[in-house]
């Protein structure tokens, strides 16, 4: 299933005004070593920003470096990696990741609910989560998340911070109510309620100021901050003005010291305020904040160039583990099925 997207505003620039979702899924086709959905069916050639994803039942280095494989595996999957090399596109998945946990103890766990992005989309390819309880199916939920860079100013807001409270309080108690008309049919209900929402709105307007957000917007910026930037660049000047008076130099000095320090303050207290009033849903918006951007979750197809030669799965395997992956997964939930022992799969 495919999903083309459109706006005239952009989405991750002004110039890219569509959007293309790929859905696939694959299952056993009628010949060996084949899926029901083609690669050129996963992986089209497309001007668009594209993100291809699914069930695509395939085994394969890139996405499980340490799964030893067998070789019916590699070459059902390997014209599906060929293909996602030959157009530029990335794998999302963090390598060794299962996203597939069979309800048989018999089958060992998998990754074969992929995600690629085009080249046009990978830059924008911020984070891979499965944060998401299981709903009871053998697939975990995955979050794919992406960002893009503000390419146009927010619209003016009211600044409740900065709000005239009392003022606004004896305002809107003198304020007149228009009363509920006699016959309420819903053309003069509507009329009725736009009046007094307008008369409202201007109160609030009248004691609220606007915040203008620009694109050089700081959320911990404050006046304060303002007027010691103003002191400081009103002391460089003088001290530029005269660089042999030790005194104008010194007050520069103290000038510059007394702004960055209040700067730093200012960040601090932002963050600790941040973390005060996290919720479940900012967690993992101050977790990204507190340990930074992760590298790209994926190990790039094109690694797979390199070992094209060797004819021995278990070979590529080891040289991918060694790459691109931890020689021993890594659990960082309690569950024990997180910590599956890596053994030869019998899954199909």
């Amino acid at each position: 299933m495919a999903l083309d997207l459109f706006t005239p505003d952009g989405f991750f620039n002004p110039s890219t005004t569509g959007f293309t979702i790929i859905n696939s899924y694959s299952t056993k086709g009628r010949l060996n070593n084949t899926r029901s959905v083609p690669p050129d069916i996963v992986f089209p050639m497309s001007s668009l920003p594209t993100l291809t994803l699914g069930d695509l039942n395939i085994h394969h280095p890139t996405a499980d470096p340490v799964r030893v494989f067998k070789e019916d595996e590699i070459a059902t999957s390997t014209p599906y990696f060929d293909r996602a090399t030959e157009l530029g596109f990335t794998l999302l998945n963090v390598p060794g990741l299962f996203t597939r946990f069979s309800m048989s103890l018999i089958r060992h766990p998998g990754v074969i609910d992929l995600a690629f992005a085009c080249p046009l989309l990978a830059p924008y390819f911020a984070e891979w989560t499965d944060p998401l309880p299981s709903p009871g199916s053998d697939h975990i939920p995955i979050l794919l998340h992406f960002e893009a860079p503000l390419f146009r100013a927010p619209s003016p807001t009211p600044n409740w911070a900065l709000t005239d409270w009392p003022a606004l309080e004896s305002s809107l108690k003198a304020a007149r109510i228009s009363p509920v008309p006699p016959v309420p049919t819903t053309v003069l209900m509507d009329i009725s309620f736009k009046t007094n929402l307008d008369r409202i709105t201007a109160e609030l307007a009248l004691h609220t100021p606007v915040k203008r957000v620009t694109f050089r917007s700081k959320p911990w910026w404050s006046d304060i901050l303002s007027q010691l930037r103003r002191a400081y660049n009103s002391a460089l000047r003088s001290s530029k003005a005269d660089r042999f008076d030790p005194a104008l130099l010194a007050s520069a000095r103290a000038a510059r010291t007394a702004y960055f320090k209040a700067i730093k303050k200012a960040k601090r207290d932002h963050w600790s305020a941040f973390l005060a009033t996290a919720t479940p849903q900012t967690v993992w918006t101050a977790k990204k904040f507190a340990v930074g951007r992760p590298p790209l979750g994926s190990l790039s197809c094109q690694v797979l160039q390199r070992h094209r030669s060797s004819t021995k799965p278990a070979s590529t395997t080891s040289s991918l583990a060694t790459q691109s992956g931890p020689s021993t997964p890594s659990c960082s939930r309690s569950e024990t099925a997180r910590c599956w022992p890596r053994t030869r799969s019998a899954e199909p």
